[in-house]
């Protein structure tokens, strides 16, 4: 069975559409302004009481950068010059901030993005199975509620988002690499609420729904996400702790 682990953001993708703005500029066109939270932890726990429970650790300096992700077995250094972000050492992912995303599409490689809604979220994807591209493809179609990206910010302190915005001058440039340009393209403005992948003829193979309990400032302190296969349901609760 496909288990929800938390998305690699920056993982292998072919995206082909792209909104015209920075990410910086759809967050805040799409949200208005909205509260600077920043995630201190991540808890995420699996119904299933022989699955392990994983903690996902933000550090942070005295002028709010990220210094270090970990998780208690790999963990990933972030250093700056001149307030840019420009090495992440360590012994797990480069790009280990990412797992902050939930991974709607666990299983599949993303093709493309084929439709984008007015806030600039990606909300129709191609897709096909991992190690397998241009096999059968697949398409996921995604919601959203009106809550701002969770990690938009926490992204931003590690200086991810200033690395996505300066995408869009060096979109035709071959120092800018592919990884960048893709998770620019798949950035969501808000929450993901449900995903509903299909196969060619339509039918559905898998779906993700997120329910999230927020506070007044529109920040989850709770989500549950249920996926549901042929294979079964799988349930996993996540908690937030914010800086």
């Amino acid at each position: 069975m496909k288990k929800l682990l938390p998305i690699a953001l920056l993982s292998a993708f072919f995206l082909t559409g792209c909104s015209s703005d920075s990410a910086s500029d759809e967050f805040e066109n799409g949200n208005g302004q909205v509260a600077e939270k920043y995630i201190l932890k991540l808890q995420i726990v699996p119904a299933d009481s022989s699955e392990e429970t994983t903690n996902l650790i933000v550090n942070y300096d005295s002028n709010n950068k990220v210094t270090s992700v970990g998780d208690g077995f790999e963990s990933a250094e972030l250093q700056y010059q001149n307030n840019n972000l420009t090495t992440i050492t360590g012994d797990g992912d480069a790009y280990m901030l990412s797992e902050l995303y939930e991974a709607p599409y666990k299983g599949y490689e993303v093709g493309k993005v084929l439709n984008y809604d007015a806030k600039g979220n990606p909300t129709n994807v191609s897709l096909y199975e991992e190690g397998n591209p241009g096999e059968e493809e697949f398409t996921a179609q995604i919601t959203y509620d009106d809550a701002p990206n969770t990690f938009f910010y926490t992204l931003k302190a590690a200086g991810i988002i200033d690395v996505l915005d300066k995408v869009e001058l060096n979109m035709n440039f071959q120092s800018v690499p592919e990884e960048i340009i893709k998770a620019k393209l798949l950035l969501p403005v808000n929450n993901q609420v449900k995903v509903v992948v299909k196969d060619a003829q339509g039918l559905v193979v898998s779906q993700v729904v997120t329910a999230y309990v927020y506070g007044t400032d529109k920040y989850p302190t709770k989500a549950t996400v249920t996926e549901t296969t042929e294979d079964g349901v799988y349930v996993q609760t996540i908690y937030y702790t914010y800086k």
